[in-house]
């Protein structure tokens, strides 16, 4: 038995599946199915059963599992924290993100964290919230950036806030306004997203608090600058760099809706390990990258 078995282990049972490990392991499928075999041999249990084309522990393997984590978790934090006495804290940090803040915020935090901590690796993905919190909690992330859902298991931090704005045509009446209030939307049709995502829910429970009703849903930014373009309706949205590929609209501050109400949050799991290269970012951006209205 050697450590690389151990990871390999850890890794399948994180993941579930051969190829996924694999890959992300960057060996080949046969290397990681020779080392579980070998691993099982050795300790006279089988570790794993197949589940369709997926496979899952086994009794004796969630219980060598939680053995195998926390030994590997203390060797890991052990060799980071050893390596930032010496000043040459590194490390990989996987990030899931939501698309609006891939073009701003994200570039921004992990470039100044690098000034701090050149040798940092930052891969970052793109998601929705529900499905970046699914899959952050399945150990894919180390932590991630998007909207507040209730998850116990979950810890939700504020870092940025992104307004809520109303979009409308040029061409509009409402665009010679600077600023308005939701009373002065409801004789005209109002597009925003749609409810089953979580800043759908934050508009629309907006939206009725004041008497108003959107009869539109769309998904993001990008599909409601495109509706308003082309049909003239009346929009409410985040303000988001996705806005600013059109030409045609004109941003309105809404006075009545307080800049807080669109967050997006850091996000971790309560229950995975967190390694120390990823609390010292946390710790940073806390200290450093939150941007939040007074």
């Amino acid at each position: 038995m050697n450590l690389s078995q151990l990871y390999y282990f850890r890794k399948l049972a994180q993941l579930q599946h051969y190829t996924k490990a694999a890959k992300e392991l960057y060996i080949t499928q046969p290397s990681l199915s020779d080392s579980i075999s070998c691993l099982e041999q050795e300790l006279g249990i089988s570790l794993f059963q197949k589940e369709g084309r997926n496979v899952k522990l086994t009794k004796y393997g969630r219980e060598f599992y939680e053995y195998v984590n926390s030994a590997l978790n203390q060797l890991d934090k052990g060799i980071a924290v050893a390596k930032s006495k010496s000043g040459k804290l590194g490390g990989v940090i996987d990030i899931g993100c939501i698309p609006t803040i891939l073009g701003d915020y994200m570039p921004k935090v992990t470039q100044d964290y690098k000034e701090k901590n050149p040798k940092m690796v930052f891969n970052v993905y793109q998601g929705h919230t529900l499905r970046l919190l699914e899959e952050l909690k399945t150990g894919k992330y180390d932590i991630v950036f998007c909207s507040k859902t209730e998850d116990p298991e979950l810890e939700f931090i504020p870092v940025l806030s992104q307004r809520l704005i109303l979009v409308v045509r040029n061409d509009h009446p409402l665009a010679a306004k600077e600023t308005v209030e939701l009373s002065e939307l409801q004789n005209y049709p109002l597009t925003t997203y749609r409810e089953s995502i979580p800043i759908g829910k934050i508009v629309r429970a907006v939206l009725r608090a004041n008497g108003v009703e959107a009869s539109f849903s769309y998904d993001d930014e990008i599909s409601i600058g495109g509706v308003v373009t082309a049909t003239n309706q009346t929009a409410i949205a985040a303000d988001t760099p996705y806005l600013s590929q059109f030409a045609w609209i004109k941003k309105i501050t809404i006075s009545d809706i307080p800049p807080d109400t669109r967050l997006i949050y850091l996000v971790y799991s309560k229950k995975n390990y967190m390694t120390k290269a990823t609390e010292d970012f946390v710790e940073f951006l806390i200290q450093n990258e939150r941007q939040l209205p007074d």
